[in-house]
């Protein structure tokens, strides 16, 4: 699988986004992990979303303490909320943001909900030319 890239406009701001293979860690073992680890790793982005999955939470956290150590910064879109809900769980967005040190969006990326902050959340912070 290679990236994909596409694109929107938030702010007056149009924003690249660069969709990257989904891994779970940066060990070298696939070709997924190595296109993933190596953009990465090049620098030249103004902030970087990693998408957490809300019902699989502690083996998507991983990843995403990961790119947190890179001190790029970085958005957490906390996806898939509502299939956590319905297995009982419950991820207070609020606290995680305030443990990892940067934005953690809900976000229910099958219907869109979230979207609209998700954007928000990136221009914001790329535009603010932070660190995580």
């Amino acid at each position: 699988m290679a990236r994909l890239e596409g694109t929107f406009s938030a702010s007056g701001i149009d924003v690249l986004v660069v969709d990257l293979p989904g891994i779970y860690s940066f060990a070298a073992s696939s070709p997924e992990q190595v296109i993933a680890r190596d953009y990465l790793s090049a620098g030249g982005r103004d902030a970087v979303i990693t998408v957490v999955d809300a019902a699989n939470l502690e083996r998507n956290l991983y990843m995403a303490v990961q790119i947190l150590e890179m001190d790029v910064p970085a958005v957490v879109a906390l996806n898939m909320v509502d299939v956590a809900q319905r297995r009982g769980l419950s991820v207070n967005a609020t606290r995680l943001s305030a443990r990892l040190g940067v934005p953690v969006v809900p976000t229910v990326a099958r219907t869109g909900r979230g979207i609209d902050t998700l954007r928000t959340a990136l221009v914001d912070l790329a535009r603010c030319d932070c660190a995580a």
